[in-house]
C-alpha cells in the first residue's frame, strides 16, 4: 500500500509539473518572439516581467488569483453583474486546471526571457539566404530558427519544470481534494503524521527524480551556452507588428496575459486599497484603512523586522560563500584540467536537487527545535548558488597572466583577494546580495516548515492572514512584502545594467 501510494504521489507531481511547463511554454514562446523580434508599445514592460519568478513570492501570485479568479473574485463578480447570474460561473481555480494555470503563468517569464535572449542573438545570415531561395517564413522558422532555439527552449523548460515540481504554497492552496505532490506529502507526513520513515522515502524519490532532471538541464544549458558563443554582434533593428495574423495573435496573447497574469496582480492592489472587512469602514471606496489596520496588529512590526534581519543575514552569508567558492575556483583551476573545472563549476547546481521542505525536515530531525540561526543556515545553503551565478562569471574573466602578476606583487593569497580580486567584483557582490536578499524575503516554505517558536516574517504574516480569510489585509501585507523584494531586486538589476554599459 505504501509503495502504490508513493508511486501515485510521484506520478501526480511529475504530471502537474509537466502540464504547468506546457502552460508556461504556451505563454512564454509567443512572448519570446514578440520581445526579441518586434517593436511595440509596452515591449519593455513585457520584457520586465522576467523578474517576477525571482523577486515576487508565489504566495502573492496565489493571492492575486484568489482575489481575481476565485469564487468571490473580481472576474466572477463582474460576470454575475453583467449576465445577472446567481452563482459564480468560474469555479476552476481550486482544481487541477487552476493549479497548472497558476503555476504556468507564474513561471512563464523564465522561458520568455531565456528564449527571447537567444532568439535576439541569432545570426540573420541563414534566414536571409533561405528567403532568397524562396522559403516561406514558416519553413524558415521550422528548419533554421527552431533548431537553433531548441537548447534554449529545453534548458528553460527544464528549470521551469523543476520550479513547478518543487512548488509548495500553490499546491497547498490550489491542489484540490486528493491532489498532492511529493513536497506537500513530505510536509504532511513529517509534520502531521510524524511518519519520518515515509517522509524520508518520499524525499529520496524526489531527490532522485530531480537529479535526473538536473542532469539533462546541465546538458542543455551547456549546449545553450555554446550556441551563444557565436552572437549576432550587430543586432538587427526590430520591426513593427505587421500582417493580420500576427496582429491577431498578438492581440489574443495580450488578452490572455491580461486575464491570467496582469489583472490578478492588479487585483492585489485593488483589494489592498479597498475595505470590505466588517471591522473597517464599509463602502469607503479606495482607502488606506486596510494598511492602517495591519500597522496596528501586534505581529506586523516584528514580522517586518524579522524579514529584514533574516534577508540581510542570508544575503551576506550567501554572498560570502559564493565569493569564497568562486575565488577557490580561480586559484585552483587557473592552470588545471578543464574537465575537473567543469565538475566543480557545476557543483552549485546540486542545491536545485534538494527542496526546501526536505531541507527543513532533515534539519528538524537533527535539531528538533527550530531557531533563527537554523533558518539562516537553511536559506544560505539553498540560495547561495544564486549569488554564485552573479559572482563567478566576473571572477572567471580574470586572466591567468593578470593573476600571475598579482601573485608576484602581493605578499600572500589573502592579500591578492583583498587588494585585487575583491575590488574587481565589488559590483557583482552587491548584485548577488540584492538578489539573495529579495529571494529570502519572499521565502514562505522554510519559515513555515521549520516552525520556529515566536518567529514570524512578512511572508508568514501574509500567509496566516490569507488562511484566516482576511484577504484585504493579506493583500496589503503582500504589497509591502512585494515592494521590499522588488526594490532590492531592482537595485541589483540596475547594478547589472550599469556594469554592462560601462563595459561597452
Amino acid at each position: 500500500m505504501l509503495i502504490s501510494q508513493i508511486f501515485r504521489v510521484a506520478w501526480f507531481t511529475i504530471f502537474q509539473a509537466a502540464c504547468s511547463t506546457c502552460v508556461a511554454l504556451i505563454f512564454g514562446l509567443p512572448g519570446a518572439f514578440f520581445i526579441s523580434q518586434r517593436n511595440f508599445l509596452g515591449r519593455k514592460l513585457l520584457s520586465s516581467l522576467s523578474v517576477v519568478p525571482f523577486c515576487m513570492p508565489s504566495l502573492l501570485i496565489a493571492l492575486g488569483y484568489v482575489t481575481f479568479l476565485g469564487l468571490n473574485g473580481g472576474l466572477n463578480r463582474f460576470l454575475m453583474l453583467v449576465f445577472d447570474l446567481k452563482e459564480p460561473p468560474l469555479k476552476f481555480l481550486y482544481s487541477f486546471f487552476g493549479l497548472i494555470i497558476a503555476q504556468g503563468c507564474y513561471n512563464f517569464p523564465l522561458i520568455m526571457k531565456q528564449v527571447g535572449d537567444s532568439w535576439r542573438q541569432l545570426p540573420k545570415q541563414q534566414q536571409e539566404c533561405a528567403r532568397l531561395l524562396g522559403s516561406s517564413e514558416f519553413r524558415i522558422f521550422r528548419t533554421v530558427t527552431l533548431p537553433q532555439l531548441i537548447p534554449s527552449i529545453a534548458s528553460s523548460s527544464l528549470i521551469c519544470f523543476i520550479y513547478c515540481f518543487l512548488s509548495f504554497i500553490l499546491i497547498l492552496l490550489f491542489g484540490g481534494i486528493g491532489n498532492t505532490t511529493l513536497e506537500v506529502e513530505i510536509y504532511k507526513t513529517a509534520r502531521a503524521s510524524l511518519d519520518f520513515k515515509k517522509a524520508f522515502a518520499l524525499g529520496l524519490i524526489e531527490t532522485l527524480i530531480l537529479l535526473v532532471i538536473t542532469f539533462f538541464y546541465c546538458i542543455f544549458q551547456q549546449k545553450n551556452s555554446r550556441s551563444k558563443g557565436i552572437k549576432n554582434l550587430k543586432l538587427a533593428k526590430l520591426s513593427k507588428l505587421h500582417g493580420f495574423s500576427e496582429i491577431s495573435l498578438f492581440s489574443v496573447y495580450i488578452l490572455l496575459l491580461t486575464i491570467f497574469f496582469i489583472l490578478p496582480m492588479l487585483g492585489i492592489v485593488y483589494n489592498a486599497l479597498t475595505s470590505t472587512n466588517v471591522a473597517l469602514q464599509k463602502n469607503s471606496g479606495f482607502t488606506f484603512q486596510t494598511f492602517m489596520s495591519i500597522f496596528k496588529l501586534k505581529s506586523f512590526l516584528p514580522s517586518l523586522k524579522s524579514t529584514i534581519l533574516t534577508s540581510f543575514c542570508t544575503g551576506i552569508c550567501s554572498t560570502i560563500i559564493a565569493f569564497l567558492y568562486s575565488t577557490f575556483l580561480l586559484f585552483k583551476f587557473r592552470k588545471g584540467s578543464n574537465a575537473l573545472k567543469t565538475i566543480f563549476t557545476t557543483l552549485p547546481i546540486l542545491p536545485m536537487t534538494t527542496s526546501s521542505v526536505i531541507t527543513s525536515i532533515l534539519l528538524t530531525a537533527i535539531f528538533p527545535k527550530g531557531t533563527f540561526s537554523l533558518l539562516i543556515f537553511a536559506q544560505t545553503m539553498l540560495f547561495w548558488p544564486i549569488a554564485f551565478q552573479q559572482i563567478h562569471p566576473n571572477i572567471s574573466k580574470i586572466s591567468n597572466k593578470t593573476l600571475d602578476s598579482a601573485i608576484l606583487l602581493s605578499k600572500n593569497r589573502f592579500d591578492i583577494i583583498i587588494r585585487f580580486v575583491l575590488p574587481s567584483v565589488k559590483i557583482s557582490l552587491l548584485r548577488a546580495f540584492c538578489f539573495t536578499f529579495s529571494i529570502s524575503a519572499g521565502d514562505t516554505t522554510l519559515p513555515l516548515v521549520l516552525a520556529i517558536p515566536k518567529y514570524t516574517s512578512l511572508s508568514l504574516f501574509t500567509y496566516r492572514l490569507a488562511g484566516a480569510y482576511r484577504f484585504n489585509q493579506a493583500c496589503a501585507a503582500g504589497i509591502i512584502l512585494a515592494l521590499i523584494c522588488l526594490s532590492v531586486f531592482a537595485i541589483g538589476t540596475l547594478l547589472n545594467q550599469s556594469t554592462f554599459k560601462r563595459k561597452r
